[in-house]
């Protein structure tokens, strides 16, 4: 009996199928989804936000979200907390980016700019039921100077033009946890506070409201796009409501290393595992079949 490579080689790939299912099955998690109980985004577009609602902002000043409306202007609304230094940083990195270069734009007497203070209001209220006006402060002084650094190439009296248009139109605002939940509520933004951790699981998104308080748009995930946010303000200025695209969802939370959400994610890793090495055993299989390996020459050994 002549001995081929092709028949020896084959078992490569099925043994190495075999441990990854073994190692599958004794790991497999019993638990829920990885963000079950965590947090979601449900969006509600047309909803109609409570008005009535009391934040206060980084002054101290308490007002109700229809106040911040009152002034003619749509609002965007980002629920987010202070101290996160996950998808809330870059919400507000990219946010802030993208603030800047309108106010640039808009020096240029360009009409497709949108800058808060002059087109629509930025709210951003925590969803930390712990955090305070002090923390809702610094985070506004953090992201003035950041804005007046990427003005640099401004004349200063349109430096000075741009940082008092912006300050009057963004608020950093704290409120009740019970008030905040009722605005984020009627968003779909569910999110959850851990006290053990002191850190909220959340998702990323910020809505815009109309004169009136409606929902017109959404902006999900981590990052702002220009055309995004001149779509949604402009739309809130109209009343218009807009039609939901993809939603990205994006969020932070945080877990035990030995809970159901992290042995969902042994799961997610170990099913990502078996595919690959399914996949790789296929392709070895049907290389074999078709182009076989060449077995010895009748001069050679045998068995």
């Amino acid at each position: 009996m002549q001995r081929t490579r092709g028949a020896s080689a084959i078992w490569i790939p099925l043994m190495a199928i075999a441990i990854v299912v073994f190692a599958f099955a004794i790991t497999r998690p019993r638990g829920r989804g990885v963000f079950a109980d965590k947090f979601n985004l449900k969006p509600n577009i047309g909803a109609q936000m409570p008005l009535k609602t009391p934040l206060t902002d980084e002054n101290g000043v308490t007002k109700t979200l229809g106040q911040y409306l009152q002034v003619g202007r749509p609002v965007m609304l980002l629920p987010i907390f202070y101290k996160c230094n996950g998808v809330c940083f870059t919400e507000l990195d990219s946010l802030t980016k993208m603030l800047v270069k309108e106010v640039a734009v808009s020096t240029k007497k360009s009409a497709e700019s949108v800058v808060p203070g002059r087109d629509f209001d930025l709210v951003v209220v925590s969803i930390h039921p712990k955090e305070t006006v002090e923390l809702a402060s610094a985070k506004k002084k953090e992201i003035l100077a950041i804005m007046m650094d990427g003005w640099k190439k401004l004349t200063p009296a349109q430096q000075d033009a741009a940082y008092q248009t912006v300050d009057k139109g963004i608020h950093f605002t704290i409120g009740k946890e019970s008030d905040v939940r009722e605005l984020t509520a009627t968003m779909g933004f569910e999110y959850t506070y851990d006290e053990k951790r002191d850190w909220v699981n959340h998702p990323a998104a910020a809505v815009f409201l109309a004169g009136g308080g409606k929902i017109i748009g959404y902006n999900t995930g981590g990052q702002f796009a220009t055309i995004t946010v001149r779509s949604g303000v402009r739309d809130a200025a109209k009343g218009v409501v807009e039609p939901l695209g993809d939603v990205f969802f994006l969020g932070c939370f945080k877990m035990e290393a030995s809970s159901p959400r992290t042995r969902t994610l042994i799961q997610i890793l170990n099913t990502a595992a078996v595919s690959t090495v399914l996949i790789l055993g296929i392709t070895i299989f049907r290389m074999f079949k078709k182009y076989p390996s060449n077995t010895l020459s009748p001069g050679g050994p045998t068995v």
